[in-house]
């Protein structure tokens, strides 16, 4: 049974998004630590051939393999370049580590803390503690 073929049946694309064998998770699942091993047990449920409808039946006899599989499938495949860069294109949203570029954010306003600022103190003070 082929892995590819699998993961075009998950992932298959459309217009806007790769297909899985048109990114690098074939070959990222496949060497994946966690996940590689969450590959067998579902392509040995698929001996009759590898179409929705066993994929379906494979999820519906062995869920917990099945879920083990989507994690990693998901996991690794919206972490794929060109799937990152479908969707910073699809929501203008860039999908990039938050450091070290950041990222814009309004002026914080001071103003937002007076009402917490004005409110007493939320705790009993203990003998241990000194107010000075």
């Amino acid at each position: 049974m082929s892995l590819t073929a699998l993961l075009d049946v998950l992932l298959p694309g459309d217009g806007d998004f790769p297909a899985a064998s048109a990114t690098t998770l074939p070959s990222r699942l496949s060497a994946h630590p966690r996940f590689a091993n969450t590959v067998p047990p579902v392509l040995a449920a698929l001996s009759d051939g590898i179409t929705p409808d066993t994929v379906r039946r494979a999820e519906r006899d062995h869920p917990a393999a099945f879920a083990a599989l989507l994690t990693g499938v998901y996991s690794l495949y919206y972490t794929d370049p060109g799937v990152a860069a479908a969707l910073a294109r699809l929501t203008g949203y860039q999908t990039r580590p938050p450091q070290p570029e950041g990222y814009d954010l309004p002026a914080f306003d001071p103003a937002l803390l007076a009402i917490p600022a004005a409110r007493a103190p939320l705790y009993r003070p203990t003998p241990e503690v000194i107010d000075d």
